[in-house]
């Protein structure tokens, strides 16, 4: 399931309950496998990132991200790095 993330939570990701709700819903849908498209999302905090990949550790499902702009990549790079220690 590809699930457009700009739609869901906005095109400016800051607050990290909402990295926390969204994978919350996702967690409580069907299905093993979700594919979170990141192509509208201009601006993604490092507070929004770091929520976003402690709930995607935890998370029972493979959500896997496509389409991170160039401002938004360096930021889920560094943090989910730093997540791996």
């Amino acid at each position: 399931m590809i699930i457009d993330v700009s739609v869901e939570i906005g095109k400016s990701l800051e607050l990290n309950s909402s990295a926390t709700d969204l994978i919350n819903k996702i967690n409580v849908i069907n299905g093993i496998d979700f594919i979170l498209d990141f192509s509208e999302v201009y601006f993604i905090s490092r507070t929004f990132a770091q929520a976003y990949y402690a709930s995607k550790k935890r998370s029972p499902k493979n959500i896997t991200e496509i389409n991170l702009s160039d401002d938004v990549k360096p930021m889920m790079k560094m943090v989910e790095k730093q997540l791996m220690f």
